[in-house]
């Protein structure tokens, strides 16, 4: 790698960094202001709001690194179109297309850095941020525990068991619930599914044990109370934001052995193997613009980064909602997008004049 490349990437993979995580933890603040309002009542602590923003703050690094990387590329190569650097090392022999092919390989290495935000900490940490909430709100931990399946303590007396849950539904299916007394298991109550009525849970179509006189019997419904514990995900809070990729595949298998095909939890899962490509996407449409058009000044390719990442979130969101009513494909809704702006950002690479 000659001086001149070890020098743009150098430059670009520093506002890269810059960029990306300074926007990330403004986010993360308008977050926290956001939720402010709404928790205040319940006395948060200083430290509870800090915890709650560093959990907060790395799915912003994930979804705007694409858009950093726009950025970047507009503000540093913009600035060697400004000054007529490349037109400088293009009289010197140089080519252009040869003198990308680097921050190619770099938009690829980002993506698998975005994909491995997201997998690795940006949802186990949404969990976190959910949790935090519930506590702040309740004065106790939410006790959810995704596993292999789903458990938490809903009552001093009751512990819940379900293999999966379908937040669209409103419906736990195969459900167990330990009944418990002096830390002894006296009932245990099995059935397929516990839906909400709109007042309560209500498990149905099961069998019920009693430990104490070892009695069985069955049941078409029994109502079980509220269920607080799961409701963080009727607070706007998506069930994709809190599990990585390889956890909402499972999720999906089981969904599909069971019976059930969730469009929704299907989209997500691909939308988790699409959104990082944004990254290839960003860095060549970035690359063509810069190299074809005389640039401005940084503000001004700033602001050219932000307007094309909105039109391109504004289409991604809207190809999103056509997957989740079924109007596209679980697969085909979060691909169409990225591969279009993929597609007009290779062309306009392949006809970059030299």
């Amino acid at each position: 790698m000659n001086i001149i490349v070890r020098y743009y990437v150098k430059s670009t993979l520093l506002h890269v960094l810059v960029i990306s995580v300074g926007f990330a933890m403004v986010m993360g603040t308008f977050e926290v202001i956001d939720k402010l309002d709404k928790i205040v009542k319940f006395s948060p602590s200083f430290n509870d709001m800090a915890r709650f923003w560093a959990f907060v703050t790395p799915k912003y690094f994930k979804y705007l690194l694409p858009m950093s990387i726009l950025m970047a590329t507009l503000m540093v190569f913009g600035q060697a179109s400004r000054y007529n650097e490349l037109i400088a090392y293009k009289a010197a022999g140089g080519r252009l297309k040869k003198l990308f092919i680097p921050f190619i390989v770099i938009a690829i290495m980002l993506s698998a850095v975005d994909f491995s935000v997201d997998e690795y900490v940006s949802s186990r940490f949404n969990l976190e941020a959910n949790n935090l909430l519930y506590k702040i709100k309740n004065k106790r931990n939410r006790l959810l525990y995704k596993t292999a399946d789903i458990w938490f303590m809903e009552k001093k007396n009751m512990i819940v068991n379900a293999n999966f849950y379908v937040p669209d539904q409103k419906t736990l299916y195969f459900v167990t619930v330990f009944i418990t007394k002096e830390n002894a298991i006296t009932e245990i109550i099995k059935g397929r599914v516990c839906q909400w009525d709109g007042a309560q849970w209500v498990i149905k179509d099961g069998v019920r044990y009693g430990t104490e006189k070892l009695t069985t019997g069955s049941f078409s419904s029994i109502p079980l109370g509220e269920f607080t514990a799961i409701d963080v995900y009727e607070e706007n809070e998506l069930i994709a934001d809190e599990m990585p990729f390889s956890e909402l595949y499972k999720y999906n298998k089981r969904l599909k052995a069971a019976g059930y095909n969730n469009q929704k939890s299907l989209v997500d899962m691909y939308a988790k193997l699409a959104y990082p490509f944004t990254c290839l996407v960003m860095m060549l449409l970035g690359i063509a613009i810069s190299s074809r058009f005389k640039m401005g000044s940084g503000l001004i390719n700033a602001g050219i980064a932000i307007v094309i990442s909105l039109l391109y979130w504004i289409a991604y969101a809207m190809a999103i909602s056509f997957g989740y009513s079924g109007m596209f494909g679980p697969l085909f809704a979060p691909l169409i997008i990225p591969i279009m702006f993929a597609a007009a950002g290779f062309i306009m690479y392949k006809e970059m004049p030299e």
